[in-house]
């Protein structure tokens, strides 16, 4: 009603303002007055401007009228113009008028005069004593500062009451005022709070076969005491009533009902105190009679009868029934019968006490899908859309593929609401598929600082970003980024990635990128005698050691005056394909690709000698480092960043060192399996559920050499324990590096802000096998290797960033390791032992604080 208002004062005002101005100006030779009298039309728009503006500066009404200045002045543009304007809020009054911008009149000039909105400069509660005034100030949406707006404070006045009624005062009468001194408002919230309803008790009547403290288990409402104030809530006792009548029916009681609910009041100096007294009505406990069906053709009575869980005289479960009967209409639904009439004939012996349904179907033709429908995008492109829903027209209906339709679209990251609605067809088994989405942003500019994800402790975590990503560039769902990620101290890289998602019309996947990286890295020296060449398996040692027990001894790491420090320039172009397939077990995805790059060490060779081998070869000068990898996956999750079931399988097999002159020559396996299960899910109010799921993840990757290749492999790309992405925590065995890592763990995940944040609790397990091609076996001594004396283990809390633009876990973390079978707790930087050498035995206390990345396959 206020915008035709709005525009019906528009159409007065602009008509007036336009009969009456210029008229002063005399029109060019051989025009008339009336082509003058709309001289601005056609014109360029050379400046808007504001007068009468008092609190509101000419900035922030600039940023919305710039984009209009040199812009073709006419009326479509004109009424877009002020209807920017009213719908802002801040004037009373806008009044326009059009001057020439030079005396050629071949440039407008628009001004207008306005009447601002008061500001509210102050805003008081009266009468308040059960909410605090911070509480209430929280509450409302009106602020000292803002501009003056009517329905907003109405909207605060509702909400200050909801507030009162939530906390126990049913009665409370709110309303408000507003007094103006110049330019601002006074709002003041006047509350009539009345007298504060608490529960003081719940008692219960008639019921015999439960308990009361077992049927208090089922309420929402709480009588007062130490942990709760006993506010009563008429919304939450009829939904208290549905809560009792659903316990007693889930356990046989089919018949019964909360009769009435009465209230007792008693009066003291603080409050209204009531007593609840609910009236029930067992009835009598009923068992299970089966269901029959009549007119079914399509699917025999047998295949129905599969779908019933209840079992013929089990004690009735109504909830139970209901799915039952459900996954009976859903099968027909399943199959394209949605036209379906499917009525439910419930049968209940009074004697017996049995009850039993017959379900009568009248089954009619299937339902052919006539049109896919997208709306509410505005970005993405149609076909982007259309592409991620498994069915076309023609197709049979299908509840499973909308459900995967939904699953594939929420994984793109574009749509934050997604919503399927069927609409009838132009023939009676003809429908409409509806997909209506909600946009959100796939754009993601970054700056500032960051952790490079290095878990290598010599080198420098913190770099500064830059970073570009589109993930859905122009609308055609494909990826464009770039990074500048520099630390200056030990690292730099900058990258080009695109990714076109299908390619030809295919779920086929290209991909490429382009990257620069240097880094200053730290390796262990062969200096001093006994000199090792790189053949010596098993006794081979660096500088600072004396022995090889000695440096397994001391996880492989010498001190840092053993250490050299080397550069590496790495320059490289990655090429990728991939193809999916839907299917009954979820999405196989077939991907491979390979990298072209060139490779530079640089270090004093007068002065140093690497321990590593691979290091010594090619010193100072550009050499190819080429790789080619191929992998495969099942992905059954429901979304793959967060998931909350299914179960995902993953496959990589890599080959580094593809010509004979490269310094590297060796494969590298991966291999990952991970589940996921809700294991519960409870509704605590209306936006919000405590919910847990179970996660699971075991994880193998190992090295071996290329056949008729010597293995080659440089110590940094050896496989290791990294406390990062691997057994939380021990960032200290980064330097253990080897041939073989195991890497699994347990989660329990609760998500605190769905989308956002999570809380975890986890156990970890991470080892490695430093001695090549004797895996889970015995070595060439006769010696088993991999045993619990390699594994890692770390437990504890933390909490997860759930989006997948922010993927940050802050954990507190315990380490230990059981050695010859006893258990070795680690002590921690957090609350930990002051001094864990000479007394060990209080290392259970300290915790470590660790920042990890979440990967998302």
């Amino acid at each position: 009603m206020r915008f035709r208002v709005f525009a019906f004062l528009l159409l007065v005002n602009a008509a007036i303002v336009f009969s009456q101005e210029e008229e002063a100006v005399t029109p060019p030779e051989g025009q008339s007055n009336q082509a003058s009298d709309e001289w601005y039309q056609g014109k360029p728009i050379r400046e808007i401007i504001f007068t009468g503006l008092r609190n509101i500066s000419q900035s922030e009404l600039d940023g919305l009228m710039n984009p209009y200045k040199g812009r073709i002045f006419n009326d479509t543009i004109f009424w877009e113009i002020q209807g920017k304007l009213y719908a802002l809020e801040y004037f009373e009054r806008i009044e326009p008028t059009t001057h020439r911008a030079n005396t050629a009149g071949n440039e407008v000039v628009i001004r207008f005069t306005v009447v601002e909105r008061p500001v509210i400069g102050r805003i008081n509660f009266i009468g308040n004593s059960g909410l605090r005034r911070a509480e209430l100030t929280e509450l409302i949406t009106s602020k000292t500062g803002d501009i003056y707006n009517f329905a907003k404070a109405r909207t605060d006045v509702e909400a200050i009451r909801a507030k009162y009624i939530e906390k126990g005062y049913p009665d409370a009468v709110v309303r408000v005022s507003e007094s103006q001194q110049d330019s601002t408002v006074t709002l003041s919230f006047h509350i009539t709070e009345n007298e504060k309803m608490s529960i003081s008790k719940i008692e219960f009547m008639g019921n015999t076969r439960f308990s009361n403290n077992a049927l208090k288990s089922q309420l929402s409402l709480k009588a007062k005491s130490l942990l709760n104030d006993g506010a009563f809530q008429e919304s939450k006792l009829l939904a208290d009533r549905e809560a009792l009548t659903k316990y007693y029916r889930d356990r046989g009681y089919i018949e019964a009902v909360i009769r009435d609910v009465t209230r007792t009041y008693t009066k003291d100096d603080k409050a209204t105190n009531m007593v609840l007294t609910f009236m029930i009505e067992e009835g009598n406990e009923y068992t299970f009679g089966g269901v029959t069906f009549e007119g079914n053709i399509i699917f025999t009575s047998e295949q129905l009868d599969k779908l019933v869980t209840s079992r013929v005289g089990d004690i009735v479960n109504m909830t139970r029934v209901e799915m039952d009967l459900q996954r009976v209409a859903d099968l027909y639904f399943e199959n394209g019968y949605i036209f379906n009439t499917i009525m439910r004939d419930q049968n209940i012996n009074n004697q017996s006490h049995v009850l039993s349904y017959h379900i009568i179907i009248v089954e009619r033709s299937r339902a052919y899908i006539e049109n896919i429908i997208i709306l509410g995008n505005s970005k993405t492109k149609n076909h982007v859309i259309l592409r991620e829903i498994p069915m076309e027209p023609g197709d049979i209906f299908s509840k499973t593929k909308i459900m995967d339709a939904m699953r594939n679209l929420y994984n793109l990251q574009y749509f934050s609401t997604i919503i399927p609605d069927t609409l009838p067809g132009s023939s009676e088994n003809l429908m409409d598929l509806v997909f209506s989405v909600e946009e959100q942003p796939t754009t993601d500019v970054q700056f500032g600082l960051t952790f490079s994800g290095s878990a290598d402790p010599d080198t420098f975590p913190i770099s500064g970003l830059i970073k570009w990503t589109d993930r859905n560039l122009a609308g055609s769902g494909n990826e464009l980024g770039a990074e500048i990620n520099s630390s200056v101290v030990d690292s730099s890289s900058v990258s080009v990635n695109y990714l076109h998602r299908w390619a030809f019309g295919l779920p086929l996947s290209l991909g490429s990128d382009i990257s620069a990286n240097y880094s200053k890295r730290y390796a262990t020296m062969d200096n001093q005698p006994p000199f090792f060449y790189g053949n010596e398996e098993g006794y081979a040692f660096p500088d600072g050691f004396s022995s090889y027990e000695e440096y397994k001894n001391s996880n492989y790491t010498p001190s840092r005056e053993y250490l050299m420090q080397y550069d590496q320039w790495y320059i490289s172009l990655g090429l990728s394909t991939g193809y999916r397939w839907a299917t009954f077990l979820g999405n196989i995805g077939v991907s491979g690709g390979l990298r072209f790059g060139i490779i530079q060490n640089t270090y004093d060779d007068e002065l140093y000698r690497p321990f590593d081998p691979a290091l010594r070869d090619g010193n100072n000068k550009w050499t190819l480092k080429n790789s080619l990898w191929f992998a495969t996956s099942l992905d059954q999750r429901d979304v793959f960043y967060d998931p909350s079931k299914g179960y995902y399988l993953y496959n990589r097999m890599g080959l580094y060192g593809v010509f004979e002159s490269e310094r590297e020559h060796y494969f590298r396996n991966e291999t990952k399996a991970q589940y996921y299960l809700t294991l519960f899910n409870f509704s605590v109010t209306e936006k919000w559920n405590f919910k847990c799921v179970l996660a699971i993840h075991v994880g193998l990757a190992f090295i071996f050499d290329q056949p008729g290749r010597e293995l080659k492999i440089e110590d940094s790309n050896k496989l290791a324990v990294d406390g990062m992405f691997t057994g939380r925590g021990w960032s200290s065995a980064y330097r253990d590096k080897g041939y073989l890592l195991l890497d699994s763990w347990v989660e329990l995940r609760f998500p605190l802000v769905p989308g956002i944040l999570a809380l975890d609790l986890f156990f970890d397990t991470a080892g490695v096998e430093d001695e090549e091609g004797s895996y889970f076996g015995t070595n060439q001594w006769g010696r088993k290797n991999f045993t619990m004396n390699q594994m890692l283990f770390s437990y504890g809390f933390g909490f997860r960033f759930t989006m997948p633009q922010f993927p940050i876990r802050l954990s507190l973390v315990k380490r230990f390791r059981v050695i010859d079978g006893e258990l070795i707790w680690m002590n921690g930087q957090l609350f930990g032992n002051p001094n864990p050498i000479t007394d060990p035995s209080k290392n259970w206390m300290g915790m470590d604080l660790v920042m990890s990345f979440v990967l998302s396959y």
